[in-house]
């Protein structure tokens, strides 16, 4: 089977051509990775932000708590062509004008096994859905639960140390079940705390109706 390839870039994402991604992460080459934060309002207008909890198979951060969506964009992919990562991963379809782009963010993570370096076009998509409607694909997503944005901005700004949400998790029988309890910073991906600050005050504009993101 060939190996999927995808662009790859400077430090300043001048394009330079295309590798796999194995070959990216091994040697440290620039790409893209599409990020999609989904929130939802509840009845009394509250935002609420859904999060990614990442299958126990992965290799990179099992069991962690992630963004709502993400993936490597493809060769000759445009940034929104990610909103793929949607569908693929959680079975939710939603269009494209839904998507409103929060920033791009960039990150360089070193480990023994690989060199991550991603530009990440970052964006944000409402639904009004509730996890019913949710397929998890097998292998990558383990469960995704739902948050209180006010929460998450207490955690990452360290004003508590824990804080409560439900979801749905997949069960050794493969099916999907309800989940409750508490979760701390050690929950989630490993990123430094400002990318989160920066994500959280950024959905905050957006719930509150500010032109400005």
């Amino acid at each position: 089977m060939t190996e999927e390839l995808i662009d790859i870039y400077d430090e300043n994402m001048n394009p330079l051509g295309t590798a796999t991604k194995q070959q990216a992460h091994r040697e440290g080459l620039w790409h893209t990775a599409f990020r999609c934060w989904i929130i939802r309002r509840s009845p009394e207008n509250k935002c609420h932000v859904w999060l990614q909890f990442r299958s126990k198979n992965k290799q990179l951060y099992p069991n962690l708590l992630a963004t709502s969506a993400a993936g490597h964009l493809r060769h000759g992919e445009k940034n929104r062509d990610g909103i793929r990562e949607i569908e693929e991963e959680l079975g939710l379809k939603v269009a494209p004008e839904k998507l409103v782009k929060l920033f791009t963010g960039k990150k360089s993570i070193r480990s023994k096994d690989m060199i991550d370096n991603e530009f990440n076009p970052t964006y944000l998509c409402e639904v009004d859905t509730d996890f019913s409607q949710l397929r998890l694909q097998e292998n990558e997503v383990d469960g995704i639960f739902e948050f209180d944005l006010e929460d998450l901005q207490n955690l990452f700004n360290h004003k508590v140390d824990k804080i409560y949400s439900s979801g749905i998790v997949r069960n050794d029988e493969n099916t999907q079940e309800y989940k409750a309890g508490y979760f701390w910073l050690s929950d989630f991906v490993p990123h430094d705390d400002s990318y989160y600050r920066k994500v959280f005050s950024t959905i905050r504009r957006y719930c509150d109706g500010r032109e400005s993101l």
